[in-house]
């Protein structure tokens, strides 16, 4: 009878772990009419041995089809990256999801190192990873050991490194704030306030230091002189701390000019650009048309 019973604890406990097969893998990507992309991303093992759902921002006349039961994919017609996002969140199926761009590689045994994670870590909603550079190098200074993410510091996760269990979203409503991101109105921030959002609803964010996935080095947010991110970037700032934007702005531009990345003579059109993101995030809250928090 003693015997029976431990048999059946330790069958329970097996039917508890979460398996290789309860990962979905959220490919946001653009104008694919082939599938042949994928051969890049997953180099160690066929692309159709995982399970995918790709949402492909084109047009009607170059579309993306799937024949493989692993891989789903849906064609939409409009732009921005948290609109994708949004989409595969709403649409997937997996017990824990993986976001990812048509950029990245994975290394061999990531998806095992995820599983690892949460079978670790059961009750945990969010748990983000490391990136290697193209070069075997981390992306960015992780910390040696988990720790749970606060409010404060989640600005240099990555989306690739983002992995989540999908009912937990699904129960506090959290989803991408579609004003962000690239393609949106403001250029900027999709991954930070997608992660603040889960924050503010109670979900748990934890660190774990393994590598699940390789980008090289450069990123589209590394543009800290540009425009576009200036303009997006003082949004985001008005959004999380009000009239304190204001202070951020003036703030940045002393940093670009410190780095010389912009010369003195520069700086007041970046200052222009800065005040306008502000002014024109402002103007939609007035209109009520932004009311995620951040």
């Amino acid at each position: 009878m003693q015997k029976f019973l431990y048999l059946c604890k330790y069958k329970n406990k097996l039917e508890n772990e979460f398996k290789n097969d309860d990962l979905e893998i959220l490919i946001a990507t653009m104008n694919r009419d082939s599938l042949d992309f994928l051969n890049r991303i997953f180099p160690f093992s066929p692309f159709h041995t995982f399970n995918l759902l790709i949402v492909n921002q084109t047009n009607e006349t170059k579309q993306l089809s799937s024949d493989y039961p692993n891989v789903k994919v849906i064609n939409v017609f409009g732009r921005g990256l948290s609109k994708s996002r949004n989409i595969a969140l709403r649409k997937a199926t997996g017990k824990i999801i993986l976001i990812a761009d048509d950029d990245v590689v994975y290394p061999d045994g990531f998806q095992e190192t995820i599983i690892k994670a949460y079978n670790k870590n059961k009750t945990v909603p969010v748990i983000c990873f490391q990136t290697l550079t193209t070069e075997g190098k981390p992306f960015s200074r992780y910390q040696k050991t988990p720790f749970f993410f606060n409010i404060n510091n989640l600005n240099k996760v990555l989306s690739i490194e983002v992995t989540a269990q999908l009912d937990d979203l699904r129960k506090q409503d959290c989803f991408y704030n579609e004003w962000f991101g690239l393609g949106a109105r403001f250029q900027d921030a999709e991954t930070l306030f997608f992660l603040r959002r889960a924050l503010k609803s109670g979900l748990q964010v934890l660190f774990f230091p393994e590598n699940i996935v390789i980008h090289k080095q450069y990123s589209s947010s590394d543009e800290v002189a540009s425009d576009r991110l200036i303009y997006a970037k003082m949004a985001g700032f008005y959004k999380r701390f009000g009239i304190k934007a204001y202070y951020y702005l003036v703030k940045y531009m002393f940093f670009l000019w410190r780095k010389r990345l912009v010369p003195i003579s520069g700086i007041r059109s970046k200052f222009t650009i800065g005040l306008k993101g502000i002014k024109e995030y402002k103007e939609i809250l007035k209109k009520n048309e932004d009311t995620l928090y951040g």
